[in-house]
């Protein structure tokens, strides 16, 4: 056992001396010719080609399209659906009809307290109308009394009048008379004819007689003055009381009619009638806006098992919601272009934008795990998606067009000395020597990276993935199609 495990260390020891020996001829053989290189053929390399393309840098999404703007119509549960318009994936305008419930009950109801209620108010009006009634008259009957009042107002200031007039007019007259008296007096005494002094004693006596007479009469009229005056007075007082007392007429009418206001109704009768005629309102469902429809819980002739009839979506506004997890969600901003693609659309390219990023999980959400829920709007109006089509979305991070690119994993080297790759120059013979070639390394996309500056052109085969090769090495290569 021994012995065996010594002949197999000699012939180890045999093989390195050997393989030590070969590398020495090979140094002496390349610095003889120059530094040739020696020919070492590999078959099992890849390879790309550079090129000019676009690149992106993106982040994933994936969800259904659906409607940015829908609404759920909403009715009576209590109601049988007596007709249904509509069926899902119909398109409606607002105003359209959906559906019909059976209104009839509802709508015996609603006549029955109408008439119950105009007749309330039939003899409501009628009971206003007498009232009204009450304070006109009362209004007209004060007017009539006001102009009696006046009336006898004017005529017991007339009669006043005429009596200081005449009293007046005695008091004139018996002035005159005594007057007339002392003339008389004054010619008979001054008289030196005794016929001329009788003759006028005699006027003298007549005219005092009279003026006596006439001065009696009008001390007796005097007296009776003030009983006009008491008479104009009395007309004043009743004219006022009048007043008085058609006000209170008046007033007491009003009140009534005011009262009418404040009086205790039964307004349950009211309310259940406006209640019954919004109920009956909405037995005729009509489409709040423009849409689809997209869902349907309603079915004609049977009741509805809840609130929430139908939904509307506007298939104009298209949007698609879906997860990102958190390590790119702050990668993502509002406003960014997104490109959308479809199974239906083939590798057609729809233009999207980022709408809407929920930044806040709910811990207690079923989706907490799945990441931030982002929303894409579909700029394209005609992009020919349907609502609940799957879609995979691309949020373009950053971008290059028509830039010089190669594969990213064909790239070697760092920050530090520098990046390179290996280009695959044909020999002719159906081999291809391998060069290296420094570049510049500048944006990276998802499958190729821009090639700022170096010796690489669009076209150039590159090694991917290189191993066991250096510049100068002799390969074979199964170069893919452009």
């Amino acid at each position: 056992m021994s012995t065996t495990k010594k002949k197999k260390a000699k012939l180890i020891i045999w093989l390195v001396v050997i393989a030590v020996i070969i590398g020495i001829i090979v140094m002496v053989i390349r610095n003889i010719i120059g530094g040739a290189a020696v020919s070492l053929t590999l078959f099992n390399q890849t390879c790309g080609k550079a090129k000019q393309t676009d690149l992106i840098n993106y982040v994933n999404l994936s969800g259904k399209v659906s409607s940015s703007d829908k609404v759920s119509v909403s009715g009576e549960q209590s109601l049988k659906v007596k007709k249904l318009n509509v069926k899902v994936g119909d398109n409606v305008k607002k105003g359209d009809v959906l559906c019909v419930f059976d209104s009839a009950e509802l709508e015996e109801q609603y006549n029955t307290l109408v008439a119950n209620s105009e007749k309330a108010k039939g003899a409501s009006d009628y009971n206003h109308s007498i009232n009204q009634r009450n304070l006109d008259k009362a209004k007209n009957e004060k007017t009539d009394a006001l102009n009696k009042a006046k009336e006898a107002i004017s005529n017991a200031e007339k009669k006043r009048d005429e009596a200081y007039n005449k009293y007046n007019d005695m008091r004139a007259q018996a002035d005159q008379l005594y007057s007339e008296a002392d003339d008389a007096y004054n010619e008979m005494i001054s008289a030196e004819d005794e016929n001329v002094a009788a003759d006028a004693k005699k006027r003298w006596q007549t005219l005092s007689s009279k003026a006596e007479t006439v001065y009696e009469a009008a001390e007796t009229f005097e007296s009776n003055l003030s009983s006009y005056d008491d008479a104009v007075k009395a007309a004043n007082s009743a004219y006022d009381d009048a007043v008085k007392s058609a006000d209170s007429v008046i007033q007491s009418a009003q009140d009534v009619i005011d009262a009418e206001k404040y009086s205790v109704t039964d307004t349950s009768s009211e309310k259940q009638i406006k209640t019954l005629k919004e109920q009956i309102e909405k037995c005729t469902v009509k489409a709040p806006k423009d849409g689809v429809i997209t869902q349907l819980n309603i079915s004609e002739g049977s009741v509805p098992l809840t609130s929430e009839l139908m939904t509307i979506e506007n298939t104009s506004e298209l949007v698609i919601a879906g997860k990102v997890n958190e390590a790119d969600i702050l990668k993502i901003e509002e406003g960014m272009e997104a490109d959308v693609k479809t199974s239906a659309t083939g590798d057609k390219i729809i233009a999207g934008k980022v709408k809407r990023i929920e930044r806040i999980i709910s811990s207690e959400s079923q989706d907490a795990l799945g990441g931030y829920t982002v929303e894409v709007s579909i700029e394209d109006k005609e992009s020919g998606l349907l609502i609940g089509m799957s879609a995979n979305v691309k949020i373009i991070l950053d971008k290059r067009t028509d830039v010089l690119a190669v594969p990213f994993d064909a790239v070697e080297g760092g920050e530090n000395d520098g990046y390179f790759v290996f280009v695959a120059v044909p020999n002719g013979d159906g081999k291809y020597t391998v060069r290296k070639r420094t570049m510049e390394k500048g944006f990276e996309g998802d499958y190729y990276t821009e090639v700022l500056k170096g010796d690489i052109k669009a076209g150039d085969i590159v090694i991917t993935d290189p191993a066991g090769i250096d510049d100068g090495s002799v390969i074979s290569l199964d170069v893919p199609e452009d």
